[in-house]
């Protein structure tokens, strides 16, 4: 059985994308892989504010077309029950976390999270990690940020679409990672070497693991024994490091350069 809970989404963004998720082919763009499951095992209820203007009718709308129950509430509701501001929209999902064994089946980038615990922090590497293409992320089960209403409002609804496991041990996820072909590789100031863009490394290959440190601790030091290399961002100010999603987006796009853009920095079309 999937590693499921009650998550309230927040937002016209994350409502819509929880809403495709549970439509017909997952909502993914290009369709969703064979056999993937959403994250979104199912929308409990859509709920409106009363001064809800066109957008939300459309996601009325839409829901009513998935068989989704809509309630309209008074204005200020949807911020109570989600705790952050709406824009007079919220629903309440069942979000299914993904099988580590499914997410390290597939080649690509999996981002590894060492006890990232801002919910803001989470949501933005989630949104980085789905808008580069990676095809997964890791999270611990404790002293860790989860999958919350904030984290789906940040990611603008990409923790829908991005598959992200949850496990109780990090370390033996990172050695079972390994094993299935992937190079770690952890971000730290201290590295020795520059993070590698795609291409310009042969280990930059088809399968690779990034471990994103605590905010302000970084790794465990078990979690940097278990990576194949520790590398840095180039830093050329006085700065000497950056914030977590901040590092990890750019993390991300280096280690992602060769598949994203072609040569003289175009954009290869998808």
């Amino acid at each position: 059985m999937r590693d499921t809970e009650r998550v309230v989404v927040a937002g016209p963004n994350a409502v819509e994308a929880a809403l495709e998720a549970c439509a017909p082919g997952g909502g993914r763009k290009g369709g969703a892989a064979p056999g993937a499951a959403t994250s979104v095992s199912k929308i409990h209820r859509l709920y409106l504010e009363d001064t809800a203007g066109g957008r939300s009718q459309r996601l009325a709308q839409r829901a009513h077309e998935l068989a989704v129950p809509v309630s309209m509430v008074g204005k200020g509701e949807c911020d109570r029950m989600a705790g952050a501001r709406c824009q007079g929209v919220a629903a309440e999902i069942a979000y299914a976390y993904a099988d580590l064994d499914d997410v390290l089946a597939r080649d690509g980038l999996v981002v590894f999270l060492d006890g990232i615990a801002d919910p803001h922090n989470l949501g933005a590497i989630l949104r980085t990690a789905e808008a580069a293409g990676a095809s997964g992320a890791v999270i611990p089960e404790r002293r860790a940020a989860h999958v919350s209403g904030t984290v789906m409002r940040v990611s603008a609804g990409a923790a829908v679409f991005l598959p992200v496991a949850r496990v109780t041990n990090l370390v033996r996820s990172l050695q079972q990672a390994r094993d299935a072909g992937f190079w770690i590789v952890g971000l730290a100031a201290d590295g020795q070497n520059t993070v590698p863009r795609a291409g310009e490394d042969p280990r930059t290959g088809a399968r690779i693991g990034l471990v994103i440190g605590a905010e302000g601790d970084g790794m465990h030091r078990l979690v940097t024994e278990h990576c194949d290399e520790i590398a840095r961002l180039p830093m050329q100010g006085r700065v000497e490091s950056l914030n977590a999603s901040v590092a990890a987006g750019l993390a991300i796009y280096r280690l992602l350069d060769g598949r994203l853009f072609g040569a003289g920095g175009t954009r290869k079309k998808k």
